[in-house]
């Protein structure tokens, strides 16, 4: 077997660095970084590009799949998948904790970026909220726009359209019933799916100063700051679950025992709710996400174009 000092020795050769013999990613960005790269912006460009051309094998999705059955053994179905192509650089987990200041999501087992799931499901429902404020017309109107927000962020409430909401993506005191699964890039034989790009500091010691003392000026270098995306083109597949187990078990309750789970002014209309619930999710799900991801973007520096999709 390999010991650790044989690995480093292997992927730190005189003239590049080859993560070929590295089978984790995230083990190269969190355990094989040598402290002259921390120190030299050169030999940081080299390190990153060595995830640049970084080649996965296909046999990975076939690890990712297998977790498909495993849900449905916990009566869970799958209410929708698809994929979306990224329209320009993703980042997901810039402002992570790393010793390059910059970071980026890789999974701690397979060493592929990926999207969180709790990620995904907080855009959504963002989007869900926006699309009742807009049916309500009250997006120029903001003491009432606040209201719905609390209602909408707060315990189940009456209102029909924050309820059906609230029972998909959850409440204070309601647990919901849709499962967003981490969405992983959709990866062929030796794809590549890695891009550099900078961010150009302009006046480093204007801003490292915290006496308040150095102005800003022209007369100072930029200096770049190399960071790790995923490229624009990358395929990720998002997979949705509806908990039907646990929708099924309130449907079966008395009402005695409902008044345990819900509110009891939300009886009347609860179950009614709840056995319509499942109509035309997949469309809704499917609206909801591409809303999210076209038009918002996820990870970070959207406000910036990056992790739209298209």
């Amino acid at each position: 077997m390999r010991s650790f000092s044989d690995l480093i020795n292997e992927i730190y050769s005189e003239n590049s660095i080859n993560f070929s013999k590295c089978d984790n990613l995230s083990l190269a960005i969190t355990k094989l970084i040598k402290k002259d790269i921390i120190e030299r912006t050169q030999l940081k460009t080299k390190f990153l590009n060595g995830f640049k051309n970084y080649k996965y094998s296909s046999k990975l999705r076939n690890r990712l799949n297998s977790y498909d059955g495993f849900f449905k053994n916990q009566g869970y179905e799958l209410v929708y998948t698809g994929q979306l192509q990224t329209k320009s650089r993703l980042i997901v987990g810039l402002g992570s904790s790393h010793v390059f200041e910059t970071s980026l999501t890789l999974h701690h087992i397979y060493g592929i970026p990926y999207i969180p799931a709790s990620a995904l499901k907080g855009v959504c429902r963002m989007v869900a909220f926006w699309e009742i404020a807009k049916r309500k017309d009250i997006l120029n109107t903001e003491i009432q726009l606040k209201e719905v927000q609390e209602k909408f962020y707060g315990d189940l409430c009456p209102d029909e359209d924050i309820l059906k909401y609230q029972l998909l993506f959850g409440a204070k005191n309601f647990k919901g019933l849709l499962l967003f699964l981490d969405a992983y890039p959709v990866i062929n034989e030796n794809d590549q799916i890695f891009d550099l790009d900078i961010i150009n500091v302009h006046y480093q010691r204007y801003y490292s100063d915290d006496t308040g003392q150095t102005p800003p000026g022209d007369w100072e270098n930029p200096v770049p700051i190399v960071f790790l995306t995923v490229k624009k083109g990358t395929k990720f597949e998002f997979n949705v679950l509806f908990d039907k187990f646990r929708a099924e078990e309130i449907l079966k309750m008395d009402e005695e025992a409902l008044q345990e789970v819900i509110p009891k002014d939300l009886l009347k209309n609860f179950k009614d709710l709840l056995s319509r619930l499942e109509n035309n999710l997949e469309d809704e799900i499917k609206n909801l996400l591409e809303e999210a991801l076209k038009n918002f973007g996820i990870g970070a520096k959207t406000r910036l174009g990056y992790g739209i999709f298209g």
